[in-house]
């Protein structure tokens, strides 16, 4: 029995169809986990304590295909290809979710302050100015930051992946 040695011929049409496979296992683990952290945030409220299993695996999904695409070369060449595609590059759309996804926790948090510890109107309006402008200037720079410094990162591993499959296939060519 040889568990680690590939087999010498493989039909496409069979690992295509594997590959299938994988992507639908994959969505319908990602389906559950976000029905998952809907049922328990109905049923709990919002309690981050109770999901955390869920947004772990959902987290390290996503990190663990950017960090394999990136190992194997797979990943600039999807950046190319979305960027010859789409009008507004990978880059550009990092800026932007970076810029959404801070709003909307400046949003959250100044909104939850405003009802929690605001009494009246004036004061509510001031809990959200003051916590809206300052989780403002918190999260946006931080999480665009993250989002375009990890971007660039895995766009070089994936380009120095490609340059060193195209060194070793010119060594094997080389008599």
């Amino acid at each position: 029995m040889n568990l680690f040695k590939g087999s010498a011929s493989v039909d496409e049409r069979i690992v295509h169809l594997q590959n299938k496979i994988y992507r639908e296992i994959y969505m319908l683990v990602l389906l559950i986990c976000i029905g998952s952290i809907v049922v328990k945030t109905i049923i709990y409220g919002f309690q981050p304590g109770e999901v955390v299993a869920e947004l772990v695996i959902l987290v390290s999904q996503g990190v663990y295909y950017v960090v394999r695409s990136a190992n194997l070369g797979v990943f600039s060449a999807e950046v190319e290809l979305h960027d010859r595609e789409s009008r507004l590059s990978m880059n550009k759309k990092n800026v932007i979710i970076g810029l959404a996804v801070g709003v909307a926790i400046a949003l959250f948090f100044g909104i939850r302050s405003a009802i929690v510890y605001g009494e009246g109107a004036a004061q509510s309006l001031s809990y959200f100015g003051i916590v809206f402008l300052a989780s403002l200037i918190m999260y946006v720079p931080v999480l665009v930051l993250i989002l375009v410094i990890s971007h660039q990162a895995a766009l070089k591993r994936s380009e120095r992946a490609i340059e060193r499959e195209l060194e070793e296939d010119e060594e094997s060519d080389q008599p």
